[in-house]
């Protein structure tokens, strides 16, 4: 059987964030993986598939290396307009996060106290690009209104409805889409390969309308945040 690889080049010191959200999940998994020698090495040996303790603690260089690279690719705290709390010290500009870090006793919990009340008060990461979910919803809706209006006279002279269509057809169509992603991100081509991705997303949606699909049901441990 033919076998492929691939590979991937990561450059050191490279790693940034796009959302606070990133921040305080990683800030979180420090805390719990390191609080107990004896907590983390019962995970490991009672885990359902092998764990290797490599996890490196986190480190104020680490941290602060992230955060500049954020900024080096286009992101700010940006306001959401939200009531703000202003009941806890918390940041409005990456720069302010950075300097949080360099002027304090390195402490990650009081860090991650930190990190929330910026989130609360409504500062976020953003690069002017990003969208929320429902700005995103609405750009799929109007791709299902466009493909439906494109496509309903093919779809009359093709003879076969798209609801005898079968799941298969409908990732034959996405993988199409997903090739000519690949073929704009060759060409440097960012904004092509995006297009690409909402005609994909549009088309999971189309056949999700059909067949259905299965319910998500988050565990309880991740609700709680355990």
């Amino acid at each position: 059987m033919e076998q492929s690889a691939h590979y991937m080049r990561v450059e050191p010191n490279s790693h940034f964030y796009t959302m606070l959200e990133q921040l305080i999940t990683s800030i979180e998994f420090d805390i719990q993986w390191h609080a107990s020698k004896e907590e983390r090495e019962e995970r490991i040996r009672t885990a359902d598939y092998p764990i290797v303790d490599m996890h490196e603690p986190l480190t104020p260089e680490y941290l602060i290396i992230g955060l500049n690279n954020s900024l080096k690719n286009g992101y700010e705290l940006k306001y959401d307009g939200r009531t703000m709390i202003k009941t806890q010290f918390y940041s409005n500009c990456v720069k302010n996060i950075i300097s949080y870090i360099e002027e304090t006793d390195w402490n990650l919990n009081h860090l991650l106290q930190h990190i929330q009340a910026t989130l609360n008060n409504g500062y976020n990461l953003n690069n002017g690009i990003k969208m929320e979910r429902t700005e995103v919803y609405k750009r799929l809706d109007t791709e299902r209104l466009y493909q439906d209006l494109q496509w309903s006279t093919r779809r009359t002279l093709d003879g076969t409805p798209d609801e005898q269509k079968p799941p298969a057809e409908w990732i034959n169509y996405i993988e199409y889409h997903i090739g000519k992603a690949k073929e704009s991100v060759y060409m440097l081509n960012d904004q092509d390969a995006l297009a690409e991705i909402r005609k994909v997303a549009a088309l999971a949606v189309r056949c999700i309308e059909i067949h259905g699909c299965p319910e998500r049901v988050i565990p309880e441990e991740l609700l709680n945040g355990v």
